[in-house]
């Protein structure tokens, strides 16, 4: 193979740098997926040939489908545990954000996976986790009127989350809790 690329003469540094800058970033601006463990890898762990993987999983999606079902489930049961089916709405709708936000604090890698990366292969409005979308409808007193207040108010608490995840030295002025609800109570005009 023979290499059409120039060699480049001294001084040309800064224009190089300037080209891998560029490279990189044409690179980066497709989405990337957050890399999963191999099968081969998982077998390992577990101290089995990766053929006893593939008894139970018969390709890496399957396997990561699994996973992100097993997350949200762990999730839901922080949901569960944390909501108050005898209080008012707002009463239960702040609960559960606090659990959201406290599960996604302990929790960092497993959000990243459940929120920040593509669902597996499935049809459109369905997977794993759409049902948090409901029980927010279901607690949001305007979202009978307005069936995108839920998605809304969905995307700003992840803003929320995901922002405190992975930018945690930007000058924040309150707690993660008291930013969830404003920007929620500020969509469905509650106080």
């Amino acid at each position: 193979m023979t290499d059409t690329r120039q060699r480049r003469a001294r001084g040309e540094g800064e224009r190089l740098r300037a080209e891998l800058v560029a490279a990189a970033i044409e690179l980066l601006l497709e989405p990337q997926s957050l890399p999963t463990p191999s099968l081969r890898a998982i077998a390992r762990t577990c101290g089995v040939a990766p053929s006893a993987v593939y008894m139970h999983f018969p390709s890496q999606d399957a396997l990561n489908y699994a996973v992100t079902e097993e997350l949200f489930g762990r999730l839901r049961h922080a949901l569960d545990a944390a909501d108050m089916p005898d209080g008012t709405r707002v009463d239960r709708l702040r609960s559960l954000i606090d659990a959201y936000l406290t599960w996604a604090e302990n929790h960092p890698g497993a959000y990243q996976l459940l929120f920040e990366r593509p669902d597996p292969s499935i049809e459109p409005g369905t997977g794993p986790g759409l049902d948090l979308l409901d029980r927010l409808a279901d607690l949001l007193p305007a979202a009978e009127k307005s069936p995108d207040l839920a998605l809304r108010a969905w995307c700003a608490l992840h803003g929320v989350v995901s922002l405190r995840i992975h930018k945690p030295t930007a000058p924040w002025t309150s707690e993660p809790r008291a930013d969830a609800w404003a920007v929620v109570a500020a969509l469905a005009g509650l106080p």
